[in-house]
């Protein structure tokens, strides 16, 4: 049996389930130390130390309530390793991740709007984006309004606490999806909350790839502004950072698809409502984004039009 040391015990007291399960993996070499990292609103994360080296551990059941796929994970992964801006990837096995602990600092909402950031985040998504036609592999494909739709006929046969009118926003996110023209599918993130972004001084990661999958790329553009509470004009200056120039169409197609990432953000917490065993407000968590999903629905330069 591996000896497992616990350092900070008293910030997180780890499941002795997960203890068990880290005891066992057998990808180890040594005696290992384990240290809970907190934060996650979707799985329980630890930080392994096992022969001089630092693991970033991820237990992680499949999640299908999430349209979480684990195997498509775990190619997303790979590819944007490949391109140099997410962790490697060194062992996966049922409801585990192992990659390589990556020493940098997790951003805040207030790190991500500094106007000296948006060049770097605009690049890194240029680099994943601009892989797209290198790509090999199986990889799923991620819509926000399918998405959005999907997840809330799961809350409802869940019983989970649905906004009044959310036929009418169903119907809303409908005709906004009309609004955006042809796209070529690129390798996006989809899930550029904050905590899923690192940096040090000389370069920025992208981990959590559990939403990964082919689809619009100003969708992750969209997922920052709306996770990072953007103004418009900073959310002007990340297009225009990632595309060169900022087009009114493109600016627009990502005003729409803020509002999806919003309202889709909102509803994957009303899931976890009933789904998740994590200790975390996740009633407030999607009130807060509901409210959020309204301001940017309502500051949209133009009403939706019928199919």
């Amino acid at each position: 049996m591996v000896k497992t040391t616990f350092l900070d015990f008293n910030l997180m007291t780890p499941d002795h389930a997960d203890i068990l399960r880290l005891q066992d993996l057998r990808y180890w070499q040594g005696p290992i130390s384990v240290e809970p990292m907190p934060g996650g609103i979707t799985n329980r994360n630890y930080r392994v130390q096992d022969a001089g080296r630092s693991y970033a551990v991820r237990l992680c059941v499949e999640r299908p309530l999430l349209g979480i796929d684990r195997r498509n994970e775990v190619v997303c992964q790979k590819a944007a390793h490949a391109c140099g801006i997410a962790p490697e990837l060194v062992h996966h096995e049922d409801g585990v991740l192992i990659s390589r602990y990556i020493p940098n600092r997790t951003l805040t909402a207030e790190d991500v709007r500094d106007p000296a950031f948006i060049p770097r985040m605009a690049a890194v998504l240029r680099k994943l984006h601009g892989s797209w036609d290198r790509l090999t592999g199986e990889f799923l494909y991620f819509c926000a309004f399918q998405t959005v739709r999907t997840y809330a006929k799961t809350a409802l046969r869940l019983g989970a606490r649905l906004p009044g009118d959310i036929d009418e926003l169903l119907e809303d996110s409908r005709h906004l999806s009309r609004q955006l023209a042809p796209y070529v599918p690129v390798l996006c993130h989809n899930d550029l909350l904050p905590s899923n972004i690192l940096a040090d001084d000389v370069r920025v990661w992208l981990v959590d790839w559990e939403y990964a999958g082919m689809g619009h790329p100003l969708f992750d553009l969209a997922g920052v502004s709306a996770n990072c509470a953007f103004s418009e004009s900073l959310e002007a200056e990340l297009l225009a950072e990632y595309r060169g120039s900022v087009d009114e169409r493109d600016l627009r197609e990502l005003q729409v698809l803020k509002t999806m990432s919003l309202l889709r953000e909102a509803l994957w917490s009303v899931i976890q409502t009933i789904a998740s065993d994590i200790d975390f407000d996740y009633f407030r968590y999607a009130d807060d984004n509901f409210a959020a999903y309204r301001e940017a629905r309502r500051t949209l330069e133009f009403a939706p039009v019928g199919a």
